[in-house]
């Protein structure tokens, strides 16, 4: 199963640069990144990398406080309402989609969307039974 890694950062110059830096020194390479920083000068920074459990002992080693996150890869069509069949989907289970991000693949015909969301192994099973391809873990950290 594929891993996010969520970090707590404050809202504050140089914090993302000591994120960087620390995943930099351990060899670990960012795939996609989000980040949310309007909750009262804190913020969570979500990152798609290499090597999840890597990087969260490095930035617990680096002092920031940090989670991995299960989540779910979908390959979608890079068209007008791709994303919309695949969070339709999940919204006709009654799934929750927590957080997303996702980005169009080099080949120009389809886009990720990584997908934190509850109940992971319901979520893949409702995307499979439409035909919805999920990335396995070693495609996710290669984008």
């Amino acid at each position: 199963m594929a891993h996010q890694v969520s970090v707590f950062v404050e809202n504050k110059p140089g914090r993302l640069e000591k994120v960087t830096g620390a995943l930099g020194q351990a060899g670990i390479n960012i795939r996609a990144m989000t980040l949310n920083s309007s909750s009262g000068g804190w913020g969570v920074l979500n990152l798609l990398v290499n090597h999840p459990a890597a990087a969260k002992d490095a930035l617990s080693a680096a002092g920031f406080l940090t989670a991995l996150h299960e989540i779910v890869v979908v390959e979608m069509t890079d068209q007008p309402g791709g994303l919309h069949e695949v969070v339709s989907l999940l919204a006709r289970a009654g799934l929750n989609v927590e957080n997303a991000y996702g980005t169009v693949l080099q080949n120009g015909r389809s886009a990720i969307l990584v997908i934190n969301v509850e109940k992971v192994a319901h979520a893949r099973e409702i995307l499979a039974a439409a035909g919805v391809r999920t990335l396995e873990d070693d495609a996710i950290y290669a984008i």
